[in-house]
């Protein structure tokens, strides 16, 4: 209410006018110069293809009221608008809007900013994106429904095209989500902090889009996040599952992480009511208990493809099929190859597996042989013959490698074989065995193809011994003393093993025995007294290459695998929520600021 007098005056002139105006058009009707407003109304519908209401009462029926005028007091509205508030009405399920609104908002000193009040409030009972399409088409009819900055949100929530987010907001409303989740999905680069908020307020299913999608990535970090939440966990689990803690691994009920976990430390997985699923399958067989294999057979199909295929692979070795490339070259699968070849099948072939486990095969005949020459010398000559066979089988001469590895020590076992069944007689035999060992040393360093370093000084070395007890004619002398003691050379569990063989040898063998015992009690007083102890034929040359490979197998023991989605396929709404919000914010605003200004 104005308190200058002058001001006062003009405006209740231009209440008269306006007031004599509404008279003479309300005689020009009643007269019929001017169409009834009914008539007008029903003209206009016609026009936009609307349908007419014959049953509806004429404007003379409806008695004005203090609180409503007639619709002959709001300025003419474009068939546009008419149309596009009945579409509003449909869609808000109420028929009877459009000429209540008109009717309520005559009398209001701007029609239309009470019309358009009328009509945010109808929509805000609509859909948000339905209700806001509503309103964009009204403001495009000339209806002050929408505020300037309003009606570019309303666009570009409608259209689809939203602008880029601002960087630093000071304050992060709906409309700014949606803008971060648009750039989001169009995998553009945002700060950490957006990320953090977008994991945490969009719908999951929309944040396991954005993972799969690849641009929620491991590069964010999200273990490094302030809010650790039960959310924020499972995108850890998503991304970068090495970084929880077991007890978070346990609070997100990650069976299959628990047991990656447990075998990774050492720990073993039992089988379910005794039978095997992937994870206890995969003790199993780290643990050498192959019968697990023939447990899981018949449900192979349902392992994982890799730990299938494994599974079949070795099923074959058992069953005396040869040993792949593939497998022959994988050391983390060597102990489990060995376990699964026959007993007394001579190896043979090309690969590093083949050169391993033959190495390991004749010093385990080599032992057999130390067995027989003290408790059953009647098999001396059967495991003597394995023994060289199988050192035969590992020649190469000029490989490098394991190949390289493996000729050595087969030469080595094979010129102590000649030694050990030679007569003084019988040079040819013994300067053939002196000969393997000099082919080598001959060749000079290992990139000659020789061998180098402590190998080539022992290799030297056994071949100056060998060279010695040819020149004293006593090639039968015992080489090793602890190797005839069946024990390890240089263990410190030869006594034990003398005890264990003078319960079992016969009286003839006892000196021999007793001699072993005796060579290593003198060599052990030189070396404490300082003297040089005597030369022994040490084998293996390289006690290394007989490990099994501290190697981790990726099927048997898998690293990290990120956790499988556990949400369904996002749907339309869950897409369209943040701009469902920032729509929704949009129409609160327009209609809460409206209710403020009345």
């Amino acid at each position: 209410m104005t308190t200058d007098p002058v001001i006062a005056t003009d405006l209740a002139q231009l209440r008269r006018e306006e007031l004599a105006r509404r008279e003479e058009r309300r005689r020009a009707r009643e007269k019929g110069a001017v169409p009834a407003l009914r008539a007008r109304r029903r003209e206009a519908l016609s026009r936009v293809g609307g349908p007419a209401s014959p049953d509806m009462p004429d404007e003379e029926s409806v008695a004005p009221t203090a609180e409503s005028g007639t619709t002959a007091d709001l300025p003419p509205l474009s068939p546009r608008i008419l149309a596009a508030l009945e579409r509003a009405a449909v869609e808000a399920n109420d028929s009877g809007f459009v000429e209540a609104a008109l009717l309520r908002a005559a009398p209001a000193p701007d029609p239309q900013v009470a019309l358009a009040h009328e009509v945010r409030e109808l929509l805000s009972r609509v859909a948000p994106l339905r209700a806001l399409t509503h309103l964009v088409e009204l403001a495009a009819g000339g209806l002050p429904v929408l505020g300037a900055s309003d009606l570019g949100r309303a666009e570009s929530l409608c259209g689809g095209c939203p602008p880029e987010p601002a960087v630093d907001p000071q304050h992060v409303d709906a409309w700014q989500l949606h803008l971060e989740a648009a750039a989001a999905a169009g995998y553009a680069e945002l700060p950490l902090t957006v990320w953090q908020r977008l994991a945490e307020r969009l719908p999951l299913p929309v944040v396991d889009d954005l993972i799969d999608g690849g641009a929620l990535q491991r590069s964010l970090a999200p273990h490094t996040w302030s809010e650790r939440t039960q959310r924020v966990r499972y995108i850890i689990a998503r991304l970068s599952p090495e970084r929880l803690e077991d007890p978070e691994v346990v609070e997100l009920e990650w069976e299959d992480e628990e047991c990656r976990r447990i075998l990774r430390s050492g720990g073993g997985v039992l089988p379910i009511e005794g039978r095997h699923d992937e994870w206890s399958l995969r003790s199993a067989l780290l643990g050498g208990e192959l019968d697990a294999l023939d447990e899981i057979a018949p449900r192979v199909d349902r392992l994982p493809a890799a730990l299938a295929d494994l599974v079949m692979s070795l099923q074959e070795v058992r069953r005396g099929s040869p040993v792949g490339p593939r497998l022959g070259q994988d050391f983390s699968l060597f102990g489990l190859l060995e376990d699964c070849l026959p007993e007394a099948r001579l190896i043979s072939g090309s690969t590093a597996f083949h050169y391993w486990a033959g190495t390991r095969r004749m010093y385990r005949l080599l032992d057999d042989v130390h067995w027989s020459l003290a408790c059953e010398p009647d098999r001396l000559p059967e495991t003597a013959r394995a023994t060289l066979q199988q050192a035969l089988a590992l020649r190469s001469a000029g490989a490098w490698g394991s190949a390289a590895r493996a000729d050595r020590e087969a030469r080595v076992v094979q010129a102590y074989l000649y030694f050990l069944h030679s007569g003084p007689k019988d040079r040819d035999r013994l300067d053939q065995g002196i000969g393997l060992l000099e082919e080598v040393l001959k060749r000079g360093g290992s990139r000659r193809g020789g061998v180098g370093g402590e190998q080539r000084r022992r290799m030297r070395e056994l071949s100056e011994l060998l060279q010695s007890l040819r020149s004293k004619s006593k090639p039968q002398e015992v080489l090793n003393p602890y190797l005839a003691l069946c024990v390890e050379h240089g263990s410190t569990e030869w006594r034990q093993g003398w005890r264990d063989l003078r319960n079992q040898v016969g009286t003839g063998q006892l000196e021999y025995i007793n001699g072993a015992k005796d060579r290593i009690k003198r060599s052990e007083t030189a070396r404490r007294l300082g003297n040089e102890s005597e030369a022994l034929y040490a084998v293996p040359l390289d006690e290394r290459f007989l490990w099994v490979p501290d190697a981790r197998n990726d099927v048997l023991q898998p690293g990290p695998r990120p956790l499988e989605r556990r949400t369904l396929a996002s749907s339309e709404e869950e897409r369209q929520w943040a701009a469902t919000e920032a729509a929704r914010e949009l129409i609160g605003r327009c209609v809460t600021g409206t209710r403020n200004d009345h």
